[in-house]
């Protein structure tokens, strides 16, 4: 199985394009059939957050690569919106999916019933029926958890009491990070069973080795309501130590609630994804450290791959590319303030901020 890193060869074209502003629709060639013979493939995120414009430099990149017509699309209203642009896609003659399927557990039957129309691709969050989609590309959710644990693990050596706040629980990758943190904080999956049943009923505190998980609170993908909720956590427990925010926009969140509670400093903030206000806060150290995807890559090899499935190629989707749940991972990493490894996530491949944070901007084509 084939582990995707980032496509550094393209930054020199990417920096030539000035980034489009997140909406909910775009596309290569204005979108609608194909166009003199190339195919007609879509890439549909899952919320209109910033994560998915570095995606949709990929997809822009990919496109001009494998002469394919691209539209790019990003809901705002959760299933029902994604369905929707769905319906519209297939009505103007789209040959292939990518999607980051919200709800996805309750999507099975809906998913199997498109991908036996068109190719489906699971993108960012997996779909449990590998027969909903031809593959899952992304990353490996659980393990990029174990990184966040590690953190959490640095930050309270000595262990401590820590929170979960995530967009969505209904949402596989909200579930498979939170199941990486935890497993990783209590040595293992086979040292927590009793515990990770807990977990799924909801009945906290929960402790998982030396660390105490007081809760998981979701905000509907709402910042706002993110930060509501982390202000009232730190308001009634002075001892939490730890704000752990797993979907891109909750560290920011998590990080103006620390200041409203004059809380700065005094507990530790661990995030994921590549937020501008989160790397920021890791510029000035108010948040530890954050576990990054590659969405740019999410998008160019999305595309890269439906081109493929379209034409027929029989290099694409080979049983060596993928897992035996056809699964192809997208390496994670962790940026910290200056890029030294410690001693609890020596094993992980470790950035600095500023030098992340440059290639960042040269991939958006700022």
């Amino acid at each position: 199985m084939r582990t995707i890193g980032r496509v550094c060869g393209m930054l020199s074209l990417i920096a030539l394009a000035a980034i489009l502003p997140a909406c909910n629709s775009s596309s290569s060639s204005g979108g609608g059939g194909t166009s003199g013979g190339k195919p007609y493939v879509a890439f549909i995120s899952n919320n209109a957050h910033e994560f998915w414009t570095i995606a949709r430099k990929g997809t822009e990149a990919a496109a001009k690569e494998f002469n394919v017509d691209v539209e790019f699309r990003m809901p705002n209203e959760g299933v029902a919106g994604q369905h929707r642009i769905i319906e519209d896609l297939q009505s103007k003659g789209v040959q292939a999916i990518a999607i980051s399927p919200n709800d996805s557990a309750n999507q099975v039957s809906y998913y199997k019933a498109l991908n036996k129309k068109l190719p489906v691709i699971a993108v960012d969050n997996d779909i449990p029926d590998p027969a909903a989609r031809r593959c899952y590309l992304g990353t490996d959710n659980v393990t990029a958890g174990r990184a966040v644990g590690k953190l959490v693990r640095h930050a309270l050596p000595d262990g401590g009491k820590f929170m979960i706040f995530v967009g969505r629980l209904d949402s596989q990758n909200a579930q498979e990070r939170r199941h990486g943190v935890v497993i990783e904080l209590a040595g293992g999956e086979d040292k927590c069973a009793a515990e990770l049943e807990k977990l799924k009923r909801g009945e906290y505190p929960i402790r998982f080795g030396k660390w105490e998980l007081l809760d998981t609170r979701t905000d509907d993908e709402k910042q706002d309501v993110c930060q509501a909720k982390a202000e009232d956590a730190l308001n009634k427990n002075a001892d939490l130590a730890c704000l752990v925010g797993l979907w891109a926009y909750n560290p920011p969140a998590m990080l103006r609630a620390a200041v409203s509670q004059k809380r700065v400093g005094k507990v530790a903030l661990i995030g994921f994804d590549e937020n501008e206000e989160t790397l920021s806060g890791l510029r000035d150290g108010t948040i530890l450290g954050t576990v990054v995807q590659d969405p740019y890559n999410f998008g160019y090899e999305s595309v890269k791959i439906m081109a493929g499935i379209v034409r027929n190629d029989a290099n694409v989707l080979k049983p060596d590319d993928m897992n035996a749940n056809q699964q192809i991972y997208v390496k994670h990493r962790i940026i910290n303030k200056d890029g030294k490894p410690q001693p609890a996530y020596k094993d992980e491949k470790i950035e600095a901020v500023d030098p992340f944070h440059a290639k960042l901007k040269e991939l958006k084509g700022q």
